[in-house]
């Protein structure tokens, strides 16, 4: 299961990288996303945290999506 893991290929990631958590997500625990965020950073990969802390995986509420969504179009406009 580990050689499944995003962070036991944490050395291969270069491209920069947007992270977004819903800390009530229940499939995934945010902490693996704190650990692979803060990972990417010791690694001096460009990266950037997105918290909802009134969110699950899908990350669904209104304001969460549409945060979601302009973020997901800066980050766009600045890496690609």
């Amino acid at each position: 299961m580990w050689d499944k893991s995003p962070i036991a290929h944490i050395d291969d990631v270069v491209a920069p990288t947007l992270i977004a958590l819903g800390m009530k997500d229940l499939r995934v625990p945010p902490s693996q996303g704190l650990e692979f965020f803060h990972s990417l950073r010791a690694r001096n990969i460009q990266t950037k945290l997105l918290i909802y802390d009134d969110c699950d995986h899908a990350i669904d509420k209104a304001a969460s999506e549409a945060d979601h969504w302009i973020n997901i179009k800066q980050w766009f406009d600045e890496y690609l």
